[in-house]
């Protein structure tokens, strides 16, 4: 008995503050001058909503896209590597038969030298070969991090302009100035960091 006598004033102004918005909701004639704004912003942060989707699922693709690129320059490095490898080891099977056997004819002597140096100077070529796909696979690495990066941001702005929208949505239901506002600053926030991240990316570059 205590308990109910305890929460009945609580009870109270919660029936009170319920009975208060559905006043305000069937007064058509009291609705402050602010309503009128909610469906413009609704409207403005429900299209800010979609392309920001669109662009999130577009990084993604993108940075996808990115480590694909990352993996096939990595393949190609190790291809060159290996026959970086497999030119030193005929190179080395050349001058470990020049160096034993000292007496060879004179034209096969010249042939296996001739060889040897063949297979000696198509190293650096190779060499230079891998480390460009090596460059390349880091250069892809680190767009697909950046994109990832801008990927991120894109989602939390999208995040606060759906929170922006629900409670533009409460605000006009409950027709509550302070929750106009905080959808206000919210979806303003929202666009701030999508415009952030949108420059960020630009001067970035591709």
């Amino acid at each position: 008995m205590a308990d109910d006598a305890a929460n009945l004033p609580k009870r109270s102004r919660i029936k009170a503050a319920v009975a208060k918005i559905k006043e305000r909701q069937n007064d058509t004639s009291a609705a402050p001058p602010w309503v009128d704004y909610v469906a413009m912003l609704t409207g403005i942060l429900a299209g800010a909503a979609g392309f920001l989707t669109v662009r999130s699922t577009t990084l993604t693709n993108n940075a996808i896209f990115e480590a694909n690129q990352a993996i096939l320059e990595q393949a190609q490095s190790s291809d060159a590597w290996a026959e970086y490898q497999a030119e030193s080891i005929k190179a080395r099977i050349i001058e470990t038969q020049l160096a034993a056997n000292s007496g060879l004819d004179p034209q096969a002597k010249a042939s296996l030298e001739a060889a040897d140096k063949d297979f000696r100077d198509a190293q650096p070529k190779i060499a230079k070969e891998a480390q460009s796909h090596e460059s390349e696979r880091n250069n892809h690495l680190e767009s697909g991090k950046d994109l990832l990066a801008t990927r991120d941001l894109i989602s939390y702005a999208d995040l606060a302009v759906q929170l922006g929208i629900a409670l533009a949505s409460v605000a006009a239901m409950v027709r509550v100035r302070r929750a106009f506002d905080a959808a206000l600053l919210v979806g303003a926030t929202g666009i701030g960091i999508a415009a952030y991240a949108l420059i960020r990316q630009y001067i970035a570059g591709p």
